[in-house]
């Protein structure tokens, strides 16, 4: 093909390559032009009727239906509908003439949207994957319609029942407020891509075809043009060409103008130094691959590296989601993801008129168990909690089947114990009590921790919406004090909130600050109980046990004490006041001259922490008192953790001579094997083994095993809580001499402490309870 042609063709096929690009441009703008004009008279004619939030409030589908066949007026659209505050459908309409599409699920349409923003977008056809609503999409897929959706707003607080149309219209002409705004419903209308796609592709087609016109003319003049200008650079065409195959390789000499001689000198100094350009070229080429190959290389390394980091930045977004929405623990929603969520369903449950119910859930013997197995296994309860509840509220059949069909049932964990259940859109009030009972079977069922069956015992709380609360705190401490309510019942697992319950939880709270207050205020006050050897009839030490006389109420109970501080947390700060107390005590005494052999303080596993055996020594330093004066009684959630810091602690605090007893031993679900591991004095018979002896021949071989077993290991036994004379009888009988109990004293001032420390105080009482042995 000549020059001339070649160039020609070339104008030609550019200058139809442009109008191709044009018609395409042409199509999408006119597309975009025409969606774009559609849908703003869709918003105008939405704006131009204001009764629609009457209409969409009042559910009057004639009304509606009327508007919808407004919105139909353009060619282009198919259908129309109107949807509720809560995405149900009143009406729809189909313009005659229109493909019939099927709408979407709404809340499929408003997934990704805000509820006040207006929507436009489509869906594959195919696989029903959002896609653009540009041109393209129109070209590729017209079976698939346009979702246009608006939101209806209105000034009138939808919450109301009996709204008028006089209540919309005084609405309308206030000034309007965009925090007091609310949506009422929406509108959406379908668009048929493809007439829209057709008016789009005649105006590109016309433009195309005026460049087609344009092209062939342009072409003509321009070969005719080339053709004249290029003839004498035939020669020198060929000429270049066999300079390009090898073939010349002298000086070349042609006839022509100036300015083909002019050429032809170039074409010589091309001939001279073609040799040496071509191995220059093969150097540079050899070079110029070898820095493509190293650049690719890098290239795709940096590749991979941008992945990664990219792969890395998503997974600790995840992972900051998850730890600020979720129980670590459990993998629950936590107290914030919660609180949001039902902060959301009390709104829209207040403008729908639904019922919902909050279970307030903990477990009355998690202390118990974390305290006896240790902080593993309290996990391990959790964790099994959250999986049965979990389960229950997944299961229809066991929870569902009391809620109506469109109920939304969720769990979360506060903290600790504490755990929630929402029952949403109930058919009646009286579901959530049904449900309660199935979560309460669900939980006592057996479970197994370290090899131990055990049986929970849940309290739960029930709180109605909106009658108990309208929002999440007073709905939260309504099923809260309901929780209360029922865990101070004997016998009561599920507490229903009643209004006269509240002062019930506000005397709680008074009493949770009285304590607080009586701490800082220093008080309370230590009483002691005697514990006697009843070889010899002396005292060999007493136990410190904690007091409040409240200034209203009297005598707080000791338990009742214990369970209030370990509620709010104050035990730390309880055991150190204790701690230095009693140490205290000992130095009076003896700056009076009073030997009392020792002091036992109990120590739960909560306080036992490194921070506290530094305490331990820095107490007995100020106060001066010999270690061997002080007794720790040791829960038996302490020995039950097995770690090498709790092994070091102990055997630091026996090093410097404290003494080291298990309080309330054979009580909770430790393993015995402790007792050979650790540096122990003692072991504390608990007053329930004493009782249990009475009662059955089982009982009492227990209490001689326990103190055989002690004997054996060369540790005191201490029988605490003895009340009788036959108690007393059976532990001296079987060997157990040092007693605790009402038998000898009930807890007292150190007042009333100091004449029973007298020598032989308490003999006359121990030769009198050896005389009358059967």
């Amino acid at each position: 093909m000549s020059i001339s042609a070649r160039f020609s063709l070339l104008i030609a096929l550019a200058i139809v390559l442009m109008g191709i690009v044009s018609g395409l441009t042409t199509a999408s703008r006119d597309y975009s032009t025409q969606l774009s004009v559609v849908t703003g008279r869709v918003e105008s004619e939405l704006l131009s009727h204001p009764d629609l939030q009457f209409a969409i409030y009042g559910a009057d589908t004639q009304r509606l239906k009327t508007r919808l066949d407004e919105f139909l007026r353009e060619d282009s659209s198919a259908s129309a509908q109107v949807y509720n505050g809560q995405g149900k459908m009143l009406v729809s309409a189909q313009r005659p003439d229109a493909t019939a599409f099927t709408p979407a699920a709404f809340n499929l349409i408003r997934r990704s949207l805000l509820p006040g923003d207006p929507g436009l977008l489509s869906f594959d056809s195919s696989t029903g994957t959002p896609q653009e609503t540009g041109f393209s999409s129109a070209l590729f897929d017209p079976d698939a319609p346009i979702y246009q959706t608006l939101p209806v707003f209105t000034e009138v607080n939808t919450g109301k029942t009996g709204l008028s149309a006089t209540d919309f219209a005084i609405a309308m002409t206030m000034k309007p407020s965009s925090s007091s705004q609310r949506i009422i419903g929406y509108v959406q209308v379908l668009w048929d891509p493809s007439v829209l796609r057709s008016k789009a592709i005649a105006a590109g087609t016309r433009v195309l075809m005026i460049n087609v016109v344009f092209a062939l003319m342009c072409g003509a003049i321009a070969w005719a043009f080339t053709y004249r200008v290029t003839r004498p650079l035939r020669e020198l065409a060929n000429i270049a060409d066999s300079i390009a195959s090898g073939q010349v390789k002298e000086p070349i000499k042609v006839q022509g103008s100036g300015e083909i001689q002019e050429i032809a000198r170039l074409f010589n100094s091309v001939i001279e130094g073609l040799s040496d350009s071509k191995k220059v070229h093969e150097v540079d080429k050899r070079l110029l691959s070898l820095k493509v190959e190293e650049r690719s290389s890098q290239l795709s390394e940096r590749n991979v590296e941008l992945n990664k980091v990219v792969e890395e930045a998503n997974e600790a977004k995840n992972r900051a989601h998850h730890l600020a929405n979720y129980d670590n623990l459990t993998s629950l929603p936590n107290r914030r993801l919660l609180t949001e969520q039902l902060d959301l369903l009390l709104k829209l449950n207040q403008r729908s008129g639904h019922t919902l119910a909050l279970l307030f859930i903990d477990l009355d013997d998690f202390k118990r168990v974390n305290d006896s197995l240790g902080i593993g296994a309290g996990d391990q309860l959790l964790v099994e909690v959250a999986r049965r509840l979990s389960h229950a509220v997944r299961d229809s059949d066991s929870v569902g089947r009391y809620a109506s069909s469109n109920t939304e049932i969720d769990v979360a964990r506060l903290g600790g114990d504490e755990f929630t259940v929402i029952l949403n859109q109930l058919d009646t009030a009286g579901s959530a009590q049904l449900v309660a009972q199935r979560l309460v079977q669900k939980l006592t069922a057996p479970l197994a921790i370290q090899g131990r069956d055990l049986v929970l015992h849940p309290s739960l709380g029930i709180a109605i919406a909106p009658n108990d609360g309208k929002d999440v705190e007073s709905l939260l401490k309504a099923a809260s004090i309901a929780k209360f309510h029922a865990k101070q019942t004997d016998g009561a697992r599920i507490g229903i909130y009643q209004s006269n319950m509240a002062q019930e939880g506000e005397d709680r709270l008074r009493l949770e600050s009285d304590l607080r207050k009586a701490v800082k205020s220093n008080a309370l006050s230590l009483h002691y109980q005697p514990q006697i050897d009843t070889h010899s009839g002396s005292v060999l030490g007493a136990e410190a046990l904690l007091r409040w006389e409240h200034p209203e109420l009297g005598s707080i109970p000791p338990e009742k004490l214990i369970t209030l501080a370990e509620d709010i947390g104050l035990m730390g700060q309880l055991g150190d006041w204790v701690l230095v107390q009693a140490c205290q005590q000992l130095r009076s005494f003896e700056d009076e001259g009073i030997k009392l052999a020792k002091v036992a303080i109990n120590v739960s596993a909560e306080q036992f922490t490194p921070t506290f055996i530094q305490r331990v020594g820095v107490v007995i330093d100020e106060t001066g008192i010999d270690p061997r004066q002080l007794e720790l009684g040791l829960t038996e959630a302490v020995m039950s953790s097995n770690d090498p810091e709790t092994i070091a602690s102990l055997a630091l605090l026996k090093a410097s001579g404290v003494y080291l007893s298990v309080d309330d031993f054979g009580t909770g679900y430790s393993p015995i094997n402790y007792l050979a591991q650790y540096p122990l004095d003692e072991i504390k018979i608990d007053r329930s083994f004493l009782i249990d002896a009475e009662k059955s021949d089982n009982g009492a071989n227990l209490v001689i095993a326990i103190i055989a077993m002690a004997k054996s290991m060369e540790l005191r036994v201490l029988a605490s809580g003895v009340e009788t004379e036959s108690q007393f009888h059976f532990l001296t009988r079987n060997g157990a001499s040092l007693i605790q109990g009402y038998l000898f004293s009930k807890p007292v001032p150190a007042e009333e402490l100091k004449p029973m420390l007298a020598p032989w105080h308490f003999v006359d009482r121990v030769q009198k309870l050896a005389d009358s042995a059967p």
